[in-house]
């Protein structure tokens, strides 16, 4: 027994090393494929979508992780998804081990390691090679250090890839015998330069595969090699099986470097037409389905969506952030805030941002969340944009610190609007629309304010069958292109102070980076939010920079190019003289030659787009001028508006001439100079009917351009029409018991740090004893500038209204101290208008009359509302509400006064 159990203590080393002897030669644990000590480089460049340059490609000695050398790599990248460069290996059948690792120092976080499958038995019969994929690995963490990148797991990733494939490529999809013939890195972080030192790349549990010359010698083409993913159906899906998506500060990281997302309500379009217009994201009210997945990832998109109800939200691939619903009532906060926490918990290891959008108790929810929107409509409403500009600066200060603002701005009228657009045109379908350049200011006044990303709020499809979506897109296509451009900043800069300007209707900001200061001026007039005013011509505007380091230039970030921009200097100051002030003006001041050669490049790859989509904007312009003029031609008709209607027609066909001939700075300029010229023809028009209001949101036709026909055929009908008796019970605010009887009520709103009062008083009324005064007072320990949302409002009681009825409301207001711009004031508002159409007052020294116009559908209940959403006080009197009747001849409607002895109206002539 003693000598079988020696010989067995021999024999079993012995069959171990002869097991060894037969297994080494087609399996290698732990090999090193490349230790980079050679003079030859190995990494070959593959398909890139980010316009890469190569700078350096060379084999670096010093500064290595092993040995004596490594391999440099430096590119300057553009603006894309990846830019790939691949090291050949042994041919290694996909198994359980199999894994791959390689050392890396780069100066950017995110460089990504990579494995190339082949797939043997599925030949593609367009090209007679074996289809590819691509499974990933790690990103680097940390910069300027080595970081060991692996790949794990692939065996399990290329199991998860094959229903996609068959799904793509059918049924018969067979990936027996796969194996990873490429290590591959995807060197693209973000645009810009980026510098990568490879070192030490091993392998281990590489089954080696014989006789695969038919993929492993196939020619290299321009775009890399042949068969890369990105040639053919999933292969297009470059992006990780799930967003890579966190906050990082006050930033938003998508896959590890920031970015502003560019997100637009989905309306089941083409998500190639939204990628196209420069949308990086998609908002939908449910979780994406696996189809919709797919194609998000196809074109590298992401989704802002509310979490799955039946599955986990760790499963879902493509979200970007998940949107929680803020719900009403006094519950809603608290089922936020443990939604929000049991969310996360579900996410997976890496959570994706949480979104709230909330009109009140910004701080609260903002505390619970990682993004906080808010919205407040000012296109087509009585709102200012220069209000508004002051109010996205504002609002800001009610959230926590640690969450990310984003900016929500619609891009279509509210149904309220159409509404009771349609029902005072007599038509169901009424053109209505904003004008592209309203878009255009109030998003990158938002963008000023210190927004990281951009919600467009989207009603109906962009492709719909009608000028007003085309329209829409031409904005929203030019608008992200100009958001692109500036990106860096956007993404990652913080705002600085110290910019004036030497007009007053310019708002002026900053953001600033570590090495470049970005200047945002929005040209804003009284009246840009319904109809835009023209450029001033020959006024130059000069903007005052303080704290600009001495050796910076400033230069314009232009559709047509980046300019140079006349500049002085002065004591701890840069003056910058804009000559052509633009509507929105974008000028960076750096003296670093890597923002300027990073914004030629972003340039080069957007001006032309640009300036056609200026040509495209000035020729829908003038087309909707020119259909506005035949609607309203006469004999009277001034001829200045023909004179420039026919110019801007000329300019707009040498602007596509010089388009054509590549000449973009001049069809830039003549672009420009039309649409500048069919603007001063539409204000015009708009004017000759606005002046007849005291407000022009008194008639809610003159919210728009487009609907100017509307509006001057009901100013029409309002010459023979007369308002009836008074209807509103209790508006004459003399007796407070019928008041409340009536069923007036007051709600209150608590708000931190203000106290709120109504009180019937004899001071100084419109008329009879009495007034309503409302108050909003700071507390005692005044810590507050203004209130969050409005703490007081006064809701009248209910009208009964018949179908098919012009209703007349008026009433008297007295402001003694003015409102603050940001808060809106007091707004005035109905039930049949909504809030879009009400009537924003800030100040009115003396009893001032306010009217508002409305149409009835089907038979309404009427309800009035007045908010006071700032300190101060408001007095209220003589309130009605009137059903308008018909006259006999030209008789009365709202407007200035004329000295009759019903100073209230102004006679009209037809």
């Amino acid at each position: 027994m003693r000598i079988g159990h020696a010989t067995n203590k021999i024999l079993v080393p012995l069959m171990a090393m002869l097991l060894l002897g037969i297994i080494l030669p087609c399996c290698a644990l732990a090999d090193v494929i490349d230790d980079f000590e050679s003079a030859q480089t190995t990494w070959v460049r593959m398909p890139n979508d980010a316009n890469a340059n190569l700078v350096a490609h060379q084999r670096k000695v010093g500064d290595s992780h092993f040995g004596a050398s490594s391999e440099l790599i430096s590119l300057n990248c553009g603006t894309g998804t990846h830019a790939y460069f691949g090291h050949p290996v042994p041919p290694a059948r996909v198994v359980t081990d199999l894994k791959y690792s390689v050392w890396v120092k780069t100066d950017r976080q995110g460089i990504q390691v990579a494995a190339r499958v082949v797939f043997p038995r599925a030949i593609d019969p367009q090209t007679g090679y074996p289809r590819v994929t691509l499974v990933f690995g790690d990103r680097n963490r940390e910069p300027n250090r080595w970081n060991a990148l692996g790949i794990r797991n692939i065996d399990e990733q290329v199991r998860q890839q094959v229903a996609a494939l068959r799904s793509e490529h059918g049924a018969q999809f067979d990936q027996r015998e796969a194996y990873v013939d490429y290590v591959v890195l995807n060197l693209y972080t973000k645009p810009g330069p980026v510098n990568v030192q490879i070192d030490q790349l091993e392998g281990e549990g590489m089954l080696n595969v014989e006789q695969t010359a038919t993929i492993t010698q196939r020619p290299e083409t321009p775009g890399g090699l042949r068969g890369m993913p990105g040639t053919t159906g999933v292969n297009v899906q470059l992006a990780p099986q799930r967003s890579d998506s966190t906050t990082n500060g006050q930033v938003i990281e998508v896959n590890d470097h920031p970015e502003v997302p560019r997100i637009i309500d989905y309306n089941g379009e083409p998500l190639g037409l939204l990628r196209r217009l420069g949308f990086t994201a998609i908002r939908t009210s449910q979780a994406p389905s696996s189809q919709l997945q797919k194609e998000l990832l196809r074109y590298n998109m992401w989704s802002v969506s509310s979490p799955p109800e039946d599955q986990s939200p760790a499963d879902q691939s493509a979200v970007l952030a998940w949107e929680l619903p803020v719900t009403g009532g006094e519950d809603a906060f608290s089922d936020f805030a443990i939604r929000a926490s049991d969310l996360r918990l579900l996410d997976g290891a890496k959570p994706r941002p949480i979104l709230a959008i909330t009109q009140n108790r910004i701080r609260d929810f903002s505390q619970h969340s990682d993004v906080i929107a808010t919205r407040r409509t000012t296109l087509g409403t009585s709102q200012p944009l220069e209000d508004y500009a002051k109010w996205m600066e504002s609002w800001g200060l009610f959230a926590s610190p640690n969450a990310i603002r984003w900016g929500v701005i619609p891009t279509q009228f509210s149904p309220n609007t159409q509404r009771q657009v349609s029902l005072l045109a007599q038509q169901s379908q009424v053109p209505i629309s904003f004008q592209p350049v309203q878009l255009e200011k109030a998003t990158f006044l938002a963008v000023a304010s210190g927004v990281r990303g951009v919600l467009f709020e989207s009603n109906e499809p962009l492709n719909a069958e009608h000028p007003t979506n085309a329209a829409r897109g031409l904005a929203l296509e030019l608008i992200n292109r100009r958001l692109d451009m500036i990106e860096p900043w956007v993404a990652a800069g913080r705002r600085m102070d110290g910019a004036e300007c030497s007009d007053p209707n310019v708002h002026v900001s900053l953001m600033a980076t570590d090495t470049a200061i970005l200047l945002i001026a929005v040209r804003t007039a009284p009246q840009d939010h319904l109809v835009i005013d023209p450029i001033p011509e020959r006024k130059k505007v000069t903007v005052r920079v303080r704290g600009v380091p001495m050796a910076s230039e400033a230069r314009l970030i232009g559709d047509s190019g980046i300019h140079w921009v006349e500049q002085s200097r002065g004591l701890g100051d840069m003056q910058i003289h804009l000559d052509q002030m633009e509507h929105v003006s974008l000028v960076v001041l750096t003296q670093d030659q890597r923002v300027i050669r990073d914004l030629y490049r972003r340039s080069e790859e957007h001006r032309a787009a640009l300036v056609k989509l200026r040509i495209d904007i000035a020729q829908h312009e003038f087309n909707l001028a020119e259909s506005v003029r035949r609607a309203l031609e006469s004999p009277t008709q001034s001829p200045a508006i023909t004179r420039g209607i026919n110019q801007a027609w000329a300019e707009v066909r040498e602007a596509e001439r010089m388009y054509e001939a590549e000449n973009l700075q001049e069809a830039y300029r003549l672009a420009v100079q039309a649409e500048n010229k069919v603007a001063r023809v539409q204000k015009i028009q708009w004017q000759q009917l606005a002046a007849q209001y005291r407000y022009p949101l008194t008639n809610p036709t003159l919210v728009s351009y487009d609907l100017i026909p509307f509006a001057s055929r009901l100013q029409g009908n309002l010459q023979y029409l007369r308002p009836g008796g008074n209807i509103l019970p209790g508006g004459a605010m003399e007796d407070p018991s019928f008041l409340l009887s009536s069923g007036w009520v007051q709600e209150r709103t608590p708000q931190p740090g203000f106290n709120s009062e109504v009180e019937f008083t004899p001071q100084e009324p419109h008329g009879g004893n009495y007034a309503v005064a409302m108050r909003v007072k700071p507390d005692a320990q005044g810590l507050y500038a203004r209130p969050e949302q409005a703490p007081i409002a006064i809701r009248s009681a209910p009208v009964r209204l018949e179908h098919d009825r012009l209703v007349l409301i008026r009433g008297w207001i007295r402001i003694p101290k003015k409102l603050s711009d940001e808060s809106g004031g007091v707004l005035i508002h109905d039930s049949l208008g909504g809030r879009e159409l009400g009537l924003h007052l800030k100040e009115a020294s003396e009893w001032t009359e306010f009217t508002l116009i409305r149409a009835t559908g089907e038979n309404d209940t009427m309800l009035l509302t007045f908010e006071l959403a700032d300190q101060g006080e408001v007095f209220l009197d003589d309130v009605t509400v009137q059903i308008y009747e018909q006259a006999r001849g030209p008789e009365i409607a709202p407007g200035f006064e004329t000295g009759a002895d019903d100073n209230r109206f102004q006679t009209l002539q037809p």
